[in-house]
């Protein structure tokens, strides 16, 4: 476990004191990225509303998980000295999303959900352990065992499911995915907008043809993907759960560090058989997402040109 770093006292007009980690700027840079500058005036009222939760739920805050966008996660221990997982975030919306679908999973490739809290958008979770996210693992673990995770997500039934459309989660991944542009007007030389938007179309068509359709993560990137041990295998956290194509789920596990074209054309077909869908649809949508992969990796600059020149022949690929 990392080392707590700084931690603040900030006792709140109306509440207990603030114990724990720094809100420091390098979460507030990360937030940012997503929310704008706004985002600084939520962060700032923060501190109290963590105080309070921390005192009804017992739990003893630790360290800041440096990790994702869209929220504030902090390592935590309950007063049994169990390891827990605190979330927040500006999209009160979404971590309410979260709790519901991980609450609906009956599977143990999901973290159990231990509290929520409605009003402030908090939600408790257990600690996967050992917790080491795929995105950090050495290598690429088999389609086959990855299929059997997403499958497993998969099963459960949707007869009441209340969420959006995969439809809805797909224009707003291409909307925000677009402000890389905006952000680095020079990204434009490496990945064509019109390559993106060739992508988007694909992408949205995808996701209106009728499919039976499934519960998704909608977010099961690689990131958010942790070991959880030789007996429970991979587990899923963060889930952004919308309902749709089963095929959604498998992009960024197929696309993730992809040597060839060749290597993630045999992912697509074991992922689909696994999935129990049709492979070429896994390519297309693949192919729907390679531009937004390109343009992710060219913003980072962390995975080489190579890999981004791989993703742009996998968004040029006939579909």
């Amino acid at each position: 476990m990392e080392h707590a770093g700084p931690v603040s006292h900030e006792r709140g007009r109306d509440g207990p004191a603030y114990r724990g980690p720094e809100l420091d700027d390098q979460l507030r840079h990360r937030l940012r990225r997503r929310f704008g500058d706004p985002v600084d005036s939520w962060l700032d009222g923060l501190p109290p509303v963590l105080a309070g939760v921390a005192e009804r739920w017992q739990i003893v805050l630790d360290s800041v998980v440096q990790r994702g966008s869209m929220s504030v996660v902090m390592r935590c221990r309950t007063g049994d000295g169990r390891p827990a997982v605190l979330k927040t975030s500006p999209d009160r919306s979404r971590i309410l999303a979260e709790a519901a679908a991980l609450s609906r999973w009956s599977t143990r490739h999901v973290p159990e959900v231990l509290a929520v809290d409605d009003v402030s958008g908090a939600l408790l979770m257990e600690a996967v352990v050992p917790g080491t996210p795929l995105a950090d693992s050495v290598l690429h673990p088999s389609p086959e065992r990855l299929g059997s995770l997403v499958q497993a997500l998969h099963a459960e039934p949707t007869n009441d499911v209340v969420v959006r459309p995969v439809v809805e989660r797909v224009a707003y991944l291409f909307e925000a995915g677009r402000r890389n542009y905006e952000r680095r007007p020079d990204l434009a030389s490496s990945v064509p907008p019109e390559l993106y938007e060739r992508g988007r179309r694909l992408a949205m068509r995808l996701a209106g043809e009728a499919r039976p359709p499934v519960l998704l993560h909608g977010d099961l990137t690689p990131v958010n993907v942790l070991d959880g041990g030789e007996e429970r295998g991979w587990v899923a956290i963060d889930p952004a759960p919308c309902l749709g194509d089963a095929a959604f789920d498998a992009v960024d596990l197929v696309l993730w560090r992809g040597e060839d074209a060749q290597t993630v054309t045999e992912r697509a077909e074991a992922m689909a058989t696994a999935l129990g869908v049709d492979a070429r649809r896994v390519a297309r949508w693949c192919a729907a997402f390679s531009a937004m992969a390109a343009l992710e990796a060219a913003e980072s600059g962390k995975d080489g040109r190579e890999q981004v020149e791989l993703l742009l022949e996998l968004a040029r690929a006939e579909t």
